[in-house]
């Protein structure tokens, strides 16, 4: 994601320095490396808001609740959000050192995906 940002921006911060420089109006005062730089992180910025945003605000955002119930044999659950309503918990979505604390009513801090199945707990760990 973050990459591909770089990638894009890079190009688009060229194609503008390029455009300006040819078509006389780039800026004597500034030099051509600070230009291209101040191209390249509006760009940058421009792109992760864009195409990222929703997907960045949905990774940084983190809720809280409670293990409803959870089955290490099967390994897989379900916790009840703080907010209200149940979602499914895979042990896949729970980190390592966290696994063998997993119990009925632990506290846990988790963020939530969509899934095939619908949403779906990941990055769980025990509060």
């Amino acid at each position: 994601m973050i990459f591909r940002a770089l990638i894009t921006s890079g190009i688009i911060s060229w194609i503008s320095y390029l455009t300006l420089y040819f078509s006389g109006l780039s800026n004597s005062n500034f030099s051509s490396l600070s230009e291209l730089l101040i191209f390249w992180l509006v760009g940058f910025l421009s792109i992760l808001g864009f195409f990222y945003g929703k997907r960045i605000k949905r990774s940084l955002q983190r809720e809280t609740g409670t293990i409803k119930w959870f089955d290490p044999s099967k390994g897989y659950g379900f916790l009840v959000r703080d907010k209200g309503g149940d979602l499914f918990v895979h042990l896949r979505a729970i980190k390592p050192e966290d696994r063998r604390k997993v119990r009925e009513n632990s506290r846990v801090k988790f963020s939530i995906e969509d899934s095939e199945k619908g949403p779906e707990a990941t990055r769980i760990t025990i509060i």
